[in-house]
């Protein structure tokens, strides 16, 4: 895309902006007011906990341990937990925006309605994170007590993790707008698994929760892909595969 084509877009971009910002403070907000009882979130957390165990995939403490055990690698995690998340979306974002508007639409109305599912799950059902429960050999790297009960977040928004769901959806949308090139699509895919590690070696998700986040975003995603086409048939096509290579 030349700079004078980008130049154009702005305005429109700049607008695009504001929805997006104004839909995030609005679920940071409404993430906040839907926490749940603490009693609760250990309850689940601890039934969450069995449920792995019976599936045999219960080796996040093994996981933190053997991260915890390369210096270097447990900070860089922590790094990209606390500071690449948003960067991440921000910036697929405006990938997929600036080589196919219509394909953007479908991705952020995923986005958006995967965040207003996820905070009905949140109300519904809090959970304790990992970093919560020392008894199982887990430790916190990132949160004091003190800050641990912040008002200023939700703990016990465990499940979904939308850390590893809309990291992801981003790494998808990229792909999927730079046509899904084979070496693309390979490097795309690394995204949302460092973002997997990071979640769970600071002990601030399960596996089961990325596995949740990542069903509830590419349930929804099924969803507005098959309104689009309901609706929109000829521009759902085109931004589904048919598109015009910018």
């Amino acid at each position: 895309m030349t700079p004078p084509r980008i130049l154009r877009q702005l305005p429109s971009l700049a607008a695009e902006a504001l929805i997006v910002v104004g839909a995030y403070v609005a679920y940071s907000a409404l993430r906040v007011l839907v926490e749940g009882d603490d009693t609760r979130a250990f309850e689940h957390a601890l039934d969450l906990v069995a449920v792995e165990q019976t599936l045999g995939f219960f080796h996040e403490v093994w996981l933190q341990q053997a991260v915890d055990g390369q210096p270097w690698l447990a900070v860089a995690l922590q790094w990209i937990y606390l500071h690449a998340y948003l960067p991440v979306l921000v910036v697929s974002g405006l990938v997929i925006y600036l080589r196919d508007r219509q394909l953007y639409r479908l991705y952020r109305n995923t986005m958006f309605v995967s965040a207003a599912l996820g905070l009905l799950i949140f109300a519904a059902l809090p959970v304790a994170p990992p970093r919560m429960l020392p008894e199982y050999g887990f430790h916190d790297p990132l949160h004091s007590a003190f800050t641990a009960t912040s008002a200023a977040k939700n703990d016990f928004a465990a499940i979904p993790s939308f850390h590893f769901g809309f990291t992801m959806l981003a790494a998808l949308g990229v792909a999927h707008a730079l046509g899904f090139r084979r070496w693309q699509v390979a490097g795309l895919s690394l995204v949302p698994m460092i973002m997997l590690l990071s979640i769970v070696a600071t002990a601030n998700h399960y596996f089961l929760d990325a596995i949740v986040g990542g069903l509830v975003v590419m349930s929804v995603w099924s969803v507005v892909v098959a309104r689009a086409e309901r609706v929109e048939p000829v521009a759902a096509g085109r931004a589904l595969g048919e598109r015009q290579r910018l």
